[in-house]
């Protein structure tokens, strides 16, 4: 009796603590160059999440940083306030545009957050859905685009944060290959 008890509490365990998953789409590759110099553009927020395209933005830096990738200037963060109240992405990213032109960078990276939030409800989960794009700055010339979602089992450990990063690593590896 005790070893049935110990086989089926353990799977009863993993059935109800939801499923986590992924799905992601994107265009092939592209050759980059290696010793390229990056930029990280400003994203668009259609989330009711204030900041939510800042903190994409934030994760996007450090995971190209931590693949050896050269990110330069400042990240597009604006002020808190106007970032609650929506601020003006447009302009804010063709003026990040036009900075990373005039600064020589070779590549940027921008992009939009979806969804950003928790469901709500008895099996609560964090969702994250968010695109983004490469441009080859030289020739203002989108030349990757991808867009994936996500989201956490009910009794999993990462919240949207930790399911941001794990999209956003699975869409610039997906690029970078």
């Amino acid at each position: 009796m005790m070893r049935k008890s110990a086989f089926w509490m353990p799977a009863l365990l993993l059935m109800l603590s939801g499923c986590a998953g992924m799905n992601i789409q994107s265009a092939r590759p592209t050759q980059l160059s290696k010793d390229a110099s990056w930029a990280v553009l400003p994203f668009a927020n259609n989330t009711e999440t204030p900041m939510a395209n800042e903190r994409a933005a934030a994760l996007v830096a450090g995971i190209l940083q931590s693949d050896h990738q050269r990110v330069e200037g400042a990240l597009p963060i604006s002020s808190r306030t106007q970032a609650l109240l929506g601020g003006d992405w447009k302009r804010e990213y063709a003026t990040a545009l036009t900075a990373a032109h005039a600064n020589g960078i070779h590549y940027a990276v921008g992009g939009s957050v979806d969804e950003w939030n928790y469901r709500a409800g008895i099996n609560a989960e964090p969702v994250v859905t968010m695109t983004l794009w490469i441009v080859d700055v030289p020739k203002d010339k989108v030349i990757w685009t991808g867009v994936g979602s996500a989201h956490g089992g009910s009794l999993g450990r990462a919240g949207t944060g930790g399911i941001a990063q794990s999209l956003v690593q699975r869409l610039l590896h997906r690029a970078l290959r």
